[in-house]
């Protein structure tokens, strides 16, 4: 039950669509927070028809991060709409939002206003760059920080393009990075202090996350190279091909498992070889070193590697494919993909959050909410009356959960 977890009692009102703003509300939301998802009543948050995969008319980037949340459908055009949405904020503890910077002013719901009524509210701005300068009026998103933040420079082949990577992770970053200060200010404002105005952007958090490439390049001024699979600290610490063409990952971070690499190999005499008897000759040669190590590895199958260098101690994984790793028997041991139940797609598996609370997995409490399901339930919950949603839907300002 949700008056279990750790955030139960909390309140969020959550004015964020898309990417970053869901996936920290989400955070909360499993958490066992309240998390009111306020959505406009012409097709919601943008996430519903983002992408190529649906499930129930929903898409998978939306049932990917709007678990545990109600939804509300609000007309924010409509003036009175905006008198709903500040009288839920008036009783809310945090509120979240990622619309271009000056629209929550537009919508007399910045966080100035919303603090003159309730002094107490912990208010998150979620933006690609910010709140002003240059760069503040240009459209933002993922891959445009990844290219802007230098990442991209950084990842893919050694004599390819840039590549955006894999997975969103300024999205998921700057999620997190609110999630986190969120509770951060909660914590500092007591049972009686005021609220705190957060505000972060997708740019200076992906920079954030370049740790010690940034530190690096800030030490040294030189650029890195792509290095595809590799690291360039170190070496051997890449990605290399088997028999049968399925590939392992041999991660040797130090001399100490480099020497227990060439012991599994059955190449002992390599760990001496006065070319790559160090981590840093290793890495200047280290296209020499994959010389060697390539033809040896491409005579056993990976899994028959995986056996040899676990039992050696040689930090080492299988390459997985995202069915493999789904299924992955240390996955499915920490319950990490759970099902939940959806009223139009049916029964759909989702990946959890991450965490165990007293030993347990945290509870999906609800699938990803309809648009405007729990309007009239939440409208309820905050006083309104019967007759006023019912006037409220007729005049357009709200819509949906009747």
């Amino acid at each position: 039950m949700s008056k279990d977890l750790p955030l139960a009692g909390l309140t969020v009102l959550d004015m964020s669509h898309l990417a970053a703003g869901p996936w920290c509300t989400m955070v909360l939301a499993d958490l066992g927070a309240d998390v009111i998802k306020i959505e406009r009543p012409d097709g919601g948050d943008m996430s519903r028809q983002a992408g190529s995969v649906y499930a129930g008319g929903e898409s998978a980037v939306f049932l990917s991060l709007n678990r545990n949340k109600r939804s509300v459908a609000l007309d924010l055009k409509n003036p009175e709409a905006r008198e709903v949405l500040t009288r839920l904020a008036g009783k809310a503890d945090i509120f979240v939002e990622n619309l271009r910077p000056g629209k929550t002013a537009e919508l007399g719901v910045d966080y100035d206003s919303l603090a003159a009524l309730n002094p107490r509210i912990v208010y998150a701005s979620i933006s690609a760059f910010g709140p002003d300068g240059p760069h503040v009026d240009l459209p933002g998103n993922d891959p445009i920080i990844q290219a802007l933040s230098g990442v991209m420079s950084i990842t893919g082949e050694q004599d390819g393009p840039p590549a955006r990577q894999g997975v969103s992770v300024p999205d998921f970053g700057a999620g997190m990075m609110a999630a986190f200060s969120i509770l951060a200010a909660v914590v500092g404002r007591g049972e009686n202090g005021p609220g705190r105005h957060l505000d972060l952007n997708l740019l200076d958090v992906e920079i954030f996350a370049l740790g010690p490439r940034a530190q690096e390049f800030l030490l040294n001024g030189e650029e890195q190279p792509r290095l595809g699979s590799g690291h360039p600290q170190f070496a051997p610490y890449q990605a290399y091909r088997c028999k049968g063409d399925r590939f392992l990952y041999i991660a040797a971070i130090n001399d100490k498992f480099w020497r227990m690499l060439c012991a599994a190999l059955g190449r002992p005499e390599l760990a001496e070889h006065p070319d790559f008897a160090t981590n840093v000759q290793r890495t200047r040669r280290r296209e020499a070193l994959a010389g060697l190590l390539e033809p040896i590895l491409l005579e056993r199958d990976r899994d028959e590697w995986l056996g040899i260098l676990q039992a050696h101690g040689v930090p080492c994984g299988p390459v997985n494919t995202l069915g493999e790793a789904m299924s992955d028997p240390q996955v499915v041991h920490n319950q990490l993909i759970r099902t939940m139940q959806h009223p139009a797609a049916g029964s759909v598996r989702t990946v959890g959050l991450p965490l165990r609370v007293d030993g347990d997995p945290l509870p999906v409490r609800s699938a990803p909410p309809l648009l405007g399901e729990h309007t009239d339930e939440v409208l309820s919950q905050y006083g309104f009356g019967v007759d006023e949603v019912a006037r409220l839907r007729t005049n357009g300002t709200v819509a949906g959960g009747s």
